[in-house]
C-alpha cells in the first residue's frame, strides 16, 4: 500500500464506483491515512480560506448578477471539488460548473497544487493515463473500463451536478424518471451530440489501449454481475486482506445507491443494467461508432464487435429516436434552463459547437461558456487566481498535522466512553481513523459506542457496522461529531437542528486562521 494507488478512467466507466470501493477497502483495513502527504493535503482542505465558492459569488455580484439565480452545486464549493485530472506534464487541474438561470452556464478550470491529489485514496485522472504511470511508476495502477456503447447510453441518461442542483431547487420540473427520459430522448436524437461523446471516448481509448497492460482493469460489468468476487480480487491485488463478510458489507453499502452528498442525481434509479444500450441506441449510432473505428477498440477491450440492429425489432423508444433522426428533429427539453444545464460537460468533444472559449490566465481558464460576459469572466479569473496563488504558497510551508482534535473534545469523549454512557460517533472515514490514532483503539470497540455516517452506512470497521446518519434521530445518548472541517461541522449542526437532536451534539471545533 505504501506505493500508492492510481486510477484512470472516463466518466460513466465505473470510475467513481471503483474509486469508492477502494476508499471502503482502505477504511475497513484502517489504511486511509497511510501517506504523510495525505495528512498535509487534508489539512489544506479543512481551511475555509482556500474555498472558491465565495470567490465565485463575489465575482457574480460585482458583475451585476443576482445570487438567487446562480446555481453552484455543493460539490464545487471547495478548492478541490469537481472533476480532476493530470495533464501530460504532471500538472493537476480541477473543473467547476456555474449556472445562471435565464442566462446559461460556464465551465471554469483551475490548475491547483499537485499535493491536493494526495487528499484522495487514489491518484485519479480522467485524462492522460500515461501520465499516471510516469508520475508514480511504483504505484498500483488501476483502470475502470466499460463497454463504450453502454458508456454513451449512460451519458445520455445522466444528470450532471449542475442540473441536479437546479432540479433540487425546482420541484415543479416533475419526477426524476420523467426528467431523465426527456433528456435522453433529446440526446439520442441528436447525432452531433452523440458523435461528440464518441469522439471524446476515442481520444482516451487511443492513449489507453497501447499501455493497458500496465493497468489492473476493473470492468464495470464484472462489478455489476459478480460484485463480491470482483471486489475480493481487487482487494487482494492491493494487498488488502478482508473477509467475505466485510466485502459483502462494502458492496451492500453502495449497491445501486447514490454515493455523493450534494449531487443527488448521480445514480439512475432501477438501472445500472449491463447491455442497456441495446434498448436505446439505433443503427445510426452504430454507424457513428463504426466510422470512429470502434470495432478495433471494442475488440482490444475484450467486448463484442459492433453489430447492426434489425430495425423491425426496435422497441417503442428506439422507433421514436430513429424517426427523429430521419426527420432531423431533436425534441426539446421543456425547461430551457434545464436544457442548457443538462448539456454534457466533461465527457464530450465540443469542437462542433460555437461556445465561448477562453485562454489560460495564470492558473485559471474559462474552458467554455454558453454566453459571453467579458467582465464576469475577468472577475472570475482574477479573484480565483488570487485564491489559488495563496494555496500554492500554503503548500510550500504546510507541515502534516494528524492531531485534528481539541483537547476538550478528546477529554469529553474518553470520559463518556469510560463511564459507560451511550456514545455516538458521527462522521467516519479519515477523521475516524485519526480519532483511533488519538485514542486507545480499544476504547472505540466498547459496547456503548455506535458509529454513524451517511455514505459509509453498512461498512464494517473493526467489529462495528456503521449506521446511517438518518438513524441519529432515534439515538439516545451523546453524539460526538468527529470531522474537523468547519463546513462539515456546520452541515451537521443544521441537520441536528432540523431533526431536533442538537442538544445531544458535541462538536470538534478547530479554528483555522485566514492565510
Amino acid at each position: 500500500m505504501s506505493n500508492g494507488i492510481t486510477l484512470s478512467g472516463q466518466p460513466r466507466s465505473g470510475y467513481a464506483l471503483t474509486n469508492n470501493i477502494i476508499h471502503k477497502l482502505k477504511l475497513c483495513a484502517g489504511l486511509l491515512n497511510d501517506d504523510q502527504d495525505r495528512q498535509a493535503a487534508q489539512q489544506i482542505t479543512r481551511d475555509p480560506a482556500l474555498h472558491l465558492v465565495d470567490v465565485y459569488q463575489k465575482a457574480l455580484v460585482d458583475s451585476g448578477y443576482n445570487l438567487d439565480e446562480v446555481i453552484i452545486n455543493g460539490e464545487f464549493h471547495s478548492l478541490f471539488g469537481g472533476p480532476k485530472w493530470f495533464d501530460e506534464d504532471g500538472n493537476y487541474y480541477v473543473r467547476k460548473y456555474i449556472g445562471v438561470q435565464g442566462k446559461g452556464d460556464l465551465l471554469i478550470n483551475h490548475r491547483i497544487p499537485t499535493l491536493i491529489a494526495k487528499y484522495y485514496d487514489t491518484l485519479h485522472s480522467h485524462e492522460f493515463p500515461r501520465t499516471l504511470i510516469s508520475l508514480y511508476p511504483n504505484a498500483h495502477h488501476l483502470a475502470s473500463i466499460r463497454n463504450p456503447l453502454d458508456m454513451m447510453n449512460s451519458a445520455n441518461h445522466s444528470i450532471n451536478a449542475l442540473s441536479s442542483e437546479y432540479i433540487q431547487r425546482t420541484p415543479s420540473l416533475g419526477s426524476e424518471t420523467e426528467i431523465r427520459e426527456s433528456i435522453a430522448l433529446s440526446k439520442f436524437s441528436d447525432l452531433r451530440l452523440c458523435d461528440g461523446l464518441i469522439q471524446h471516448q476515442k481520444h482516451y481509448w487511443m492513449e489507453f489501449l497501447p499501455i493497458q497492460e500496465h493497468f489492473y482493469k476493473v470492468a464495470w460489468e464484472d462489478l455489476i454481475c459478480f460484485p463480491l468476487e470482483t471486489i475480493q480480487k481487487l482487494s487482494r491485488h492491493l494487498n488488502i486482506e478482508l473477509n467475505m463478510e466485510q466485502i459483502r458489507a462494502i458492496w451492500h453499502s453502495m449497491d445501486h445507491k447514490n454515493t455523493l452528498l450534494y449531487h443527488q442525481h448521480n445514480f439512475r434509479e432501477n438501472q445500472g443494467i449491463v447491455g442497456d444500450w441495446r434498448n436505446n441506441l439505433v443503427n445510426e449510432h452504430i454507424d457513428l461508432f463504426k466510422d470512429a473505428g470502434f470495432d478495433d477498440i471494442l475488440d482490444s477491450l475484450g467486448y463484442t464487435k459492433l453489430k447492426y440492429f434489425n430495425a423491425q425489432n426496435y422497441n417503442v423508444k428506439q422507433q421514436r429516436i430513429s424517426q427523429n433522426i430521419h426527420k432531423q428533429h431533436i425534441p426539446s427539453i421543456p425547461d430551457q434552463t434545464l436544457a442548457t444545464f443538462a448539456f454534457n460537460k466533461s465527457n464530450i468533444d465540443t469542437s462542433q459547437y460555437d461556445f465561448y472559449r477562453g485562454d489560460w490566465q495564470g492558473n485559471t481558464c474559462i474552458e467554455r461558456a454558453t454566453f459571453t460576459d467579458h467582465e464576469l469572466f475577468k472577475q472570475l479569473t482574477e479573484l480565483s487566481e488570487h485564491r489559488i496563488e495563496r494555496a500554492f504558497e500554503y503548500c510550500k510551508s504546510i507541515l502534516p498535522d494528524n492531531n485534528t482534535f481539541s483537547t476538550n473534545f478528546i477529554n469529553q469523549l474518553v470520559e463518556c466512553i469510560r463511564s459507560g454512557e451511550t456514545v455516538g460517533l458521527w462522521g467516519i472515514s479519515y477523521d475516524f481513523e485519526r480519532l483511533s490514532s488519538a485514542l486507545s483503539p480499544a476504547l472505540l470497540e466498547h459496547a456503548n459506542v455506535t458509529l454513524f455516517d451517511q455514505l459509509e452506512a453498512g461498512v464494517i470497521v473493526g467489529q462495528k457496522t456503521i449506521i446511517s446518519s438518518d438513524k441519529l434521530v432515534e439515538f439516545k445518548g451523546k453524539i460526538f461529531a468527529v470531522p474537523a472541517q468547519p463546513g462539515a461541522i456546520n452541515s451537521m449542526k443544521r441537520f441536528a437542528k432540523a431533526k431536533c437532536f442538537e442538544h445531544q451534539l458535541i462538536t470538534n471545533e478547530t479554528n483555522y486562521a485566514a492565510i
